[in-house]
């Protein structure tokens, strides 16, 4: 009798990769698959995905679902936390996924401009992808964030350590996402990730000016 193939971690992933094993019959199991492949694999995840050129639609899919998931997480929590009206869910959910969404894109958006000032390459989908899978620990929060509910004083001391490790966690695969998407050097990942602070800034210091230039050209 022959001998069935040995199934290894890395085999499984580059069938998930290569969108063999996400078929429409079994997409929960492939997304649950490739949530633990994100948080506990990042390197060689995000580097397959890269050099699919950000993979299949599924996969852009899958970002968007998850981006919708982190952004709804808050409201559902803070009306766990505060005991609210579970009705407001109805009008703060569709508005968080919505802003979530729109903030998801707009920093593909910025970021892929910034790196094609560096590459001249913008790979938007690619780093759309990765940087959407880069939310997942965000997931994490909403228990997390009951651990105060239910421990009190202990608890809040806890979510807020917790709280922490996910913001690094989300961080580090944020700029793991830039860097596999555009195979730029740290320190170029770490002018892009500080750009867009700078930018703002200088924008806040020309709307003042203008405003004071206006002020200055009125009756005294």
């Amino acid at each position: 009798m022959m001998a069935e193939p040995e199934m290894n971690s890395e085999s499984i992933h580059s069938d998930l990769y290569a969108g063999s094993c996400c078929d429409e019959s079994d997409i929960r199991a492939c997304y649950l698959e490739l949530f633990y492949a994100v948080l506990f694999n990042p390197v060689s995840t995000f580097k397959s995905i890269a050099a699919d050129a950000g993979g299949d639609n599924q996969l852009l899919f899958f970002s968007l679902i998850s981006v919708v998931l982190i952004s709804t997480i808050a409201p559902v929590v803070q009306l766990a936390a505060t005991g609210g009206e579970a009705g407001m869910l109805v009008l703060t959910l569709p508005l968080s996924a919505i802003s979530g969404l729109l903030v998801w894109g707009m920093m593909g958006l910025m970021i892929g401009l910034l790196a094609y000032a560096f590459t001249g390459e913008s790979k938007i989908r690619t780093f759309l992808t990765l940087s959407g899978l880069a939310t997942l620990p965000w997931i994490l929060m909403g228990p997390i964030c009951l651990l105060k509910v239910g421990l009190g004083g202990p608890g809040l001391v806890l979510s807020v350590l917790f709280a922490l490790v996910v913001w690094l966690w989300s961080i580090l695969l944020f700029a793991l996402a830039i860097t596999v998407t555009y195979r730029m050097t740290a320190e170029r990942v770490l002018i892009v990730l500080a750009a867009p602070f700078a930018m703002s800034m200088v924008l806040f210091a020309w709307m003042v000016g203008f405003v004071e230039n206006i002020r200055q050209l009125g009756p005294h």
